[in-house]
């Protein structure tokens, strides 16, 4: 038995592996350090880990772009030896190293923190413990969720003060706004000062004190989707988007070609950034798995393909971004009738999840979901947004961040619009490249690209040369809906 499982291991990365596969293994720790250097910044409020998280972001970036362009296979060729032994050691690292995390948060981190030391350390240490608890957009879902099964509208009974009590959240995961006592505190309230104000709103839980975001701030699909598994007993949001990844990457995994779903498994245990999500509780989460069938089953099963899109965007906006360039690599492995019916088929089911909410109260609708934009919200994020809340310059408006960010959406669109032929795989990356300019640059809207692009490639072949896609045929002969 255990010589079989000594084999196994090997036969993930075998010898006719193109080098842009064994690449995207490098991209993990990157991915891993990026994450990490951010967290500790944000904990210690340390200018000099939010910069180098940044830098790591970046370099992740890089690497992406690298994955997702053809002529990578070429520059690498003669490279391949050392990269398969690279990949093979960085799976051994990070899968021991998810090990190990695990028995530190769940054994030695609780112990080390009650034991009482004052340092960075321990800090630290006790931010990650909170972060697995609820954090507000998690606990407002759950709330949203129960007030649908009640018969209530979640958009009209949404209170962040009387869900974050039922659940034991922890202060420093609510969102401040930028009012009241925080109208000074830039570039972020201090703990002592959330603390203050929760203490208070916690004295008079019906009362939502402004300097809290409360709203529903997602589309209806986000309390939707849920509803059926809470009206069934569970009590837990969070096992609801463990289960709905796990069931997404089953099928994903049973829908890569036989020989590579070796390797596209050993991705999968190996990006501890979604185990780590999915312990968070992490609502964005809930938006992977659609977005990944989505783009896998392009020009295979194309009305499966448009009715996953369809579901993300009806249950987060970030899904939004991902459009533009779904419906652009729609057109072009399957012809303009399948991106029209797919614009229409989108619609169709974003109207089924949202029209009741939307007549119910249009207004309350429109601000509960513009929330995330239209709420005067502090900076936060991993992206160039981390020069603000390092306090290296000194910008009290998003403004240059919005504008900034809708211009590099436009040229991402414009530029894959006129380069999908040579770059088809670019697309999901070139997704969520503008939310790293954004005023909130959240880590969580940029974790499972990886993991899309992957099953993209596994999906296409890999093996393009540059400017060549590959007629894509569905098991009836003609890709097209």
């Amino acid at each position: 038995m255990s010589v079989q499982k000594a084999k196994a291991i090997p036969t993930i990365f075998t010898a006719d592996m193109p080098p842009r596969f064994l690449l995207i293994f490098f991209s993990v720790p990157v991915l891993l350090l990026a994450s990490a250097l951010s967290g500790v910044g944000f904990s210690l409020k340390s200018p000099a880990y939010w910069i180098a998280g940044t830098a790591a972001w970046i370099a992740w970036f890089f690497i992406l772009f690298l994955i997702v362009t053809p002529r990578t296979d070429a520059f690498l060729k003669t490279q391949q030896w050392w990269l398969n032994r690279g990949a093979r050691v960085i799976f051994g690292i990070v899968f021991t190293a998810g090990i190990l995390e695990f028995l530190i948060m769940g054994l030695f981190s609780y112990w080390y923190v009650k034991t009482g030391p004052d340092n960075d350390f321990a800090r630290v240490l006790q931010e990650l413990q909170e972060a697995f608890r609820y954090n507000d957009g998690t606990a407002l879902n759950q709330q949203a969720t129960e007030n649908l099964l009640a018969g209530k509208n979640p958009y009209a009974n949404a209170n962040v003060v009387e869900t974050f009590l039922r659940f034991n959240g922890s202060y420093d995961r609510l969102t401040p706004l930028r009012t009241g006592q925080f109208a000074d505190a830039f570039p972020y309230p201090t703990n002592q000062q959330l603390e203050v104000l929760w203490l208070e709103a916690a004295q008079n839980p019906s009362h939502v004190p402004p300097e809290l975001e409360s709203h529903v701030c997602y589309p209806a699909g986000s309390f939707i989707l849920p509803a059926p598994f809470l009206a069934a007993g569970f009590n837990d949001i969070r096992i609801v988007y463990f289960l709905l990844v796990v069931g997404g990457l089953a099928y994903a995994i049973w829908l890569v070609p036989s020989r590579r779903r070796l390797i596209f498994a050993g991705l999968i245990v190996i990006s501890v950034e979604i185990w780590n999500i999915l312990a968070v509780g992490e609502s964005g989460a809930i938006i992977f798995p659609f977005l990944l069938i989505a783009w896998m089953t392009i020009g295979r099963n194309n009305l499966v393909s448009m009715i996953f899109m369809g579901i993300a965007a009806a249950t987060k906006q970030t899904a939004w971004f991902f459009l533009p360039f779904y419906l652009i690599l729609l057109w072009q492995t399957s012809g303009v009738k399948s991106a029209g019916a797919a614009v229409g088929i989108i619609t169709a089911i974003f109207g089924v999840f949202n029209v009741y909410f939307i007549a119910q109260d249009l207004r309350l609708w429109v601000e509960s979901v513009t929330s995330p934009v239209t709420m005067n919200m502090f900076p936060l994020g991993v992206g160039f947004v981390s020069l603000v809340t390092s306090g290296l310059i000194n910008v009290n408006t998003s403004m240059p961040f919005s504008i900034a960010e809708i211009a590099v959406f436009a040229a991402a669109v414009i530029w894959y619009a006129r380069y999908v032929k040579k770059y088809p795989d670019a697309g999901p990356v070139l997704a969520v490249l503008p939310l790293f300019f954004a005023w909130r640059s959240l880590w969580t809207y940029f974790f499972y690209i990886t993991i899309i692009i992957f099953a993209m490639m596994l999906m296409r072949g890999g093996e393009r040369k540059e400017g060549e896609i590959l007629p894509i045929r569905t098991k009836g002969g003609n890709s097209k809906l």
